[in-house]
């Protein structure tokens, strides 16, 4: 790779970095090229993308981010960035999943709006439910007093109208 390759992969990670909500730091060794693939089209799905450079380019295109500057310890060995451009959860549970299915996978670090985010950690964020399933709960406990209150303002019309009727029967 000739300088101005390099200088090119640095500018592309700094605008990845600069782009993405969250970022993780993976250990891929040991993987196979198909498995490989299934995760970037995984975390594609969800709005990520994995990206493999050299570790001294990773650091050069690191060192003026504030998203991933408390990354740079963490760039040892052979390791992958993960970018997640929206939902950071989601992406956090596709690297889990995939490191349960295949124990080559190893999450090593992460930031999220620029906070140093540690293996745990970014296990809690992927066992958290998704962002539509916690929108319905909300949406779920702001609906539930209302539809309390409907029902029990209804209710004293159903018995009444439920006693007319029966009157009238006896009526007849």
């Amino acid at each position: 790779m000739n300088r101005q390759q390099k200088e090119v992969v640095v500018k592309q990670l700094k605008d990845n970095f600069s782009d993405s909500q969250a970022l993780f730091i993976v250990d891929y060794r040991g993987l196979s090229v198909t498995q490989l693939q299934g995760l970037r089209k995984e975390l594609r799905e969800k709005g990520g993308s994995l990206k493999v450079a050299k570790i001294r380019l990773m650091k050069r295109a690191a060192a003026d981010q504030d998203t991933a500057e408390a990354l740079i310890p963490y760039l040892k060995d052979q390791l992958a960035l993960v970018f997640s451009k929206e939902e950071a959860p989601a992406i956090a549970k596709v690297l889990y999943d995939f490191s349960q299915d295949n124990e080559k996978l190893k999450l090593i670090a992460g930031t999220l709006d620029s906070e140093l985010l540690l293996q745990e950690q970014i296990k809690a964020i992927a066992k958290l439910p998704s962002r539509d399933v916690l929108l319905a709960r909300v949406l779920g406990s702001l609906e539930a007093p209302t539809a309390q209150l409907i029902l029990g303002l209804n209710a004293p019309m159903a018995e009444l109208i439920t006693v007319l009727q029966k009157m009238s029967e006896k009526k007849e």
